[in-house]
């Protein structure tokens, strides 16, 4: 399967024959899933059933940060603790993903349950020499790493507007370099209920280096594919693979894939903007394999403006599935599935897949020349992940 690598810049050939381990930047749970989610890890779980039909096994494992700066600050607008806000949205967030048939991943780790392993990771850091402690908080010294900036590409003043903007602290006085990120926060107020006392001191971890522990513990280094969005690149992205090869697990990855953002208005998605398109709202009007459909219609690298008559096209569409699933007969399916995994094999063309979708589907309804129609049909759906058994 040829798909674009964002550190290489370019298009890279995955074996999707043979096993395959994916890491996926899951979400930070303060708020409802929206359609920019939905459709981020939507991209992994196509890639995924491709494997699978392909006869691989994948372990992909997609974490839930419930350790970060956002929660803290929701859960107190609330009056709630920090992590029954997380399990609360986080479990809304798993309905609506298996609403869309989206396959629960092998593992979602939670950074709450591994800061012990994070601490230990902080102070290997410390030891090497690749960080340092500032007024009781730890940062990873870019300098000492030959790999920051390398997915990314960006020049150093895109990457300290982003990190500005992403969470990091640019302007903070006595680091070494403005973009040195953050490993650890020491915190001084023991009421503080986010922070532990391990041995790099009381407080709690920074946000990139938990995905980094994380993805070595249930995936170990050297990951086949590490997705997330493309707002991840930078820092996120950069400064797990800055600290991970620093620990030792050089190469940390070998395909970093990257989902466009969905947009509205011309903008991302985004909490901050408050221009978004939750998912809970669209399913209580829509089926969710229509939502499906209408996400598949945008390619993962281009994303796209949220467009309601893609919704509506593709309410007709899985009526006219479940139309030919109800023929005896109809044209032969072979062709179409072959055209459909060529599409999903090209970096992952999953609008081109909607496309001979179609195609087949009004094939079935036309057709009397296989018997085998229908059951061909049902087999691309499946492997496309759209469940159309609702009315059939």
């Amino acid at each position: 399967m040829r798909v674009f690598d964002t550190a290489a810049k370019g298009f890279t050939e995955v074996d999707h024959t043979k096993d395959l381990r994916i890491y996926v930047c899951g979400i930070t749970p303060y708020d409802s899933a929206h359609i920019g989610h939905a459709f981020t890890f939507l991209t992994y779980d196509l890639v995924r059933r491709h494997a699978e039909a392909a006869g691989a096994n994948v372990h992909l494992v997609r974490n839930i940060t419930d350790v970060d700066e956002p929660m803290y600050v929701k859960a107190r607008e609330l009056g709630m603790n920090y992590l029954d806000l997380a399990k609360q949205q986080a479990a809304e967030f798993s309905t609506m993903m298996r609403a869309l048939n989206l396959l629960d991943p092998a593992v979602e780790p939670k950074p709450s349950d591994h800061i012990l392993e994070i601490a230990e990771a902080v102070k290997k850091l410390l030891n090497r020499g690749v960080a340092y402690e500032l007024e009781g908080d730890i940062y990873f010294d870019i300098t000492q790493s030959t790999s920051f900036g390398a997915i990314s590409g960006y020049s150093d003043k895109l990457k300290n507007t982003f990190s500005s903007s992403r969470g990091g602290d640019p302007e903070r006085k006595g680091k070494r370099n403005p973009l040195d990120f953050l490993l650890w926060r020491a915190i001084v107020d023991e009421t503080d209920v986010a922070a532990w006392s391990t041995e790099v001191g009381y407080g709690r971890p920074g946000w990139h280096i938990e995905c980094s522990v994380m993805s070595n513990q249930y995936l170990g280094a050297d990951i086949d594919i590490h997705g997330g969005g493309t707002d991840l690149i930078f820092p996120h992205h950069e400064c797990e693979n800055a600290q991970s090869t620093a620990l030792g697990h050089d190469p940390f990855v070998k395909t970093w894939m990257h989902a466009a953002p969905m947009l509205l208005g011309g903008d991302k998605m985004s909490k901050s903007l408050g221009n978004l398109v939750f998912v809970r709202d669209i399913l209580q009007q829509t089926e969710p394999a229509a939502l499906r459909i209408a996400l598949m219609s945008y390619h993962y690298r281009s994303g796209g403006e949220w467009r309601n008559d893609l919704l509506a096209q593709a309410v007709d569409l899985l009526a006219g599935i479940r139309q030919a699933l109800r023929q005896p007969s109809g044209g032969d399916p072979r062709p179409f599935r072959e055209r459909i995994i060529a599409a999903l094999n090209d970096d992952l063309n999953a609008p081109e897949a909607i496309r001979v979708l179609q195609e087949m589907v009004q094939a079935t309804i036309l057709g009397n020349s296989s018997p085998n129609a229908a059951e061909g049909l049902r087999g691309v759906l499946d492997l496309l992940g759209i469940d159309a058994a609702a009315d059939v």
